[in-house]
């Protein structure tokens, strides 16, 4: 069963995979940023029930990047952006990444994804009837 460590490991991973330098942080950042550096932060997980034990659960991520120059810091964002569309589209699982998309606030890359799939419920093991009577009659007319 995927969990939601599962998925947000496999973005870390990959993150560290491609770029080794960066510092990676998954929870919130109190007070000394290392430059360059990810901040992963995972929006509310949500979940919908499809059919029997069918389920659709979403994974959407908002991925900051902090860039270690503020000399030409729009066009390391937007070159590290590049890479987050390929390297973010599969995880580990596999997992395919949609709903791609970017944005620089305030010197920051925002780099949005989802990782939206299906979960199956495990079946629930319910006692088998061990006897049956039947009692009845035929009404004649």
């Amino acid at each position: 069963m995927v969990t939601v460590n599962n998925v947000l490991d496999g973005v870390i991973l990959k993150l560290s995979q491609t770029f080794p330098v960066a510092t990676i942080y998954e929870e919130e950042i109190k007070q000394g940023l290392i430059e360059p550096c990810f901040f992963v932060k995972l929006f509310p997980v949500a979940q919908d029930k499809e059919f029997g034990r069918r389920y659709k659960r979403y994974h959407t991520f908002d991925v900051h990047y902090f860039p270690l120059s503020k000399d030409s810091a729009n066009e390391d964002m937007h070159n590290v952006a590049e890479k987050l569309y390929d390297v973010l589209e599969w995880i580990s699982g596999p997992h395919h990444g949609s709903k791609m998309n970017h944005e620089i606030v305030d010197g920051v890359l925002h780099f949005f994804v989802s990782y939206d799939f299906h979960v199956m419920r495990p079946k629930q093991d319910y006692p088998k009837m061990q006897t049956l009577t039947k009692e009845g009659f035929i009404k004649n007319g």
